[in-house]
C-alpha cells in the first residue's frame, strides 16, 4: 500500500471512481480526494455523476461549475443499452431516464424496491468502469461519520469495493457546512433547504420535505404524478398520490402540519 494512502484516507488508489450526487457531501469529498492527488485526479480516477433528470436545477449548476472549475465531471444516464455518455447542455432535466426506467419495469419504485437508486447510478457507473477496462476498482462514497448504520451497511457488501473517505475521517454535516460557508461558490438550493437536494421528491423523502418543495415549485410534483397514473399505482402506498399531495397543497390548503422531515437512506448521497 502506498505510506501516503495509508496516512490520508482520501488518497485512494486507482482504478476508482467517485460518485457524485450533486450535493455539498459528494463535493467535500471530491475536493479532499483531489487534494490528495495533488489537485488533479490520478490516471484511472473518475468522477461520474449518474443523472437521473429529477435533480433540482441548483444542483446542475453546482454541477457544472465543479466540472469546470475543479475536475472532469463524467455524466452519464441510464438506458435500455447500459447508459448514455451525455453533457451538461444535452443531459435530461425532465426525469427522462427515470421514466424510461419505469415503463422498462412497468412498476415503481418504493421504499422496499429502491431499484431506481442501482439501476439509475450504481450499475451504470460500474458498467462505465467496466466499459473501460477496468475489472476490478473501488467505488468512493460520500457516506459521513454521522451515518453509522449506512456506513455499516455498506461495509458488509462483499460484492463491491466501497471507499468511504469521510466515515473514516470522522467527518460529519457540521464539518462540511462549516467548510463550505469558507469556500468561493456553494449548493444554492432554494432557501438554502436540503428538501431540495437529490431528486426533488424522492419518495424516500418526509412528508415535510416534500410538501416545502411542491409548495414552493408546484410544477415539480407533474412528473410523480405522471409516473402513478400511467403505472396505476403509488410510489409508496402510506401516502397520498403526488396528485392529491399537490391539490392538497395548492388548491385546498393545508388541512394539517407533517412533521416528518427526515429521508430515508439509500446510495444517493448528498
Amino acid at each position: 500500500m502506498d505510506i501516503l494512502a495509508s496516512m490520508n484516507p482520501y488518497r485512494i488508489e486507482p482504478p476508482f471512481y467517485v460518485s457524485f450526487s450533486g450535493g455539498r457531501t459528494s463535493a467535500y469529498l471530491l475536493r479532499h480526494v483531489l487534494d490528495a492527488w495533488g489537485g488533479e485526479l490520478p490516471k484511472g480516477g473518475h468522477v461520474l455523476f449518474a443523472n437521473t433528470g429529477k435533480e433540482h436545477d441548483a444542483t446542475y449548476e453546482f454541477v457544472e461549475r465543479i466540472g469546470r472549475e475543479w475536475c472532469v465531471i463524467t455524466w452519464i444516464e441510464w438506458s435500455p443499452f447500459g447508459y448514455n455518455l451525455v453533457r451538461p447542455d444535452t443531459a435530461s432535466r425532465n426525469g427522462e431516464p427515470f421514466a424510461a426506467l419505469i415503463a422498462k419495469r412497468n412498476y415503481l419504485p418504493n421504499p422496499i424496491a429502491r431499484f431506481c437508486t442501482s439501476d439509475l447510478k450504481v450499475i451504470p457507473m460500474q458498467k462505465f468502469m467496466s466499459d473501460n477496462g477496468y475489472g476490478d476498482f473501488t467505488s468512493v462514497l460520500g457516506l459521513r461519520a454521522d451515518e453509522p448504520r449506512r456506513v455499516a451497511k455498506l461495509r458488509s457488501d462483499p460484492t463491491r469495493d466501497i471507499a468511504m473517505p469521510l466515515a473514516d475521517a470522522g467527518v460529519d454535516r457540521e464539518t462540511i457546512v462549516a467548510w463550505w460557508k469558507q469556500q468561493p461558490f456553494d449548493l444554492a438550493l432554494p432557501n438554502d433547504d436540503p428538501a431540495f437536494g437529490n431528486c426533488d421528491l424522492c419518495f424516500l423523502k418526509g412528508s415535510a420535505r416534500i410538501e416545502r418543495v411542491i409548495r414552493a415549485e408546484p410544477s415539480r410534483a407533474a412528473w410523480w404524478a405522471q409516473q402513478e397514473q400511467a403505472i396505476g399505482a403509488k410510489f409508496r402506498k402510506d401516502r397520498p398520490t403526488y396528485h392529491q399531495l399537490l391539490t392538497q397543497i395548492t388548491v385546498q390548503g393545508e388541512l394539517f402540519q407533517h412533521l416528518d422531515d427526515t429521508t430515508i437512506p439509500c446510495d444517493c448521497t448528498e
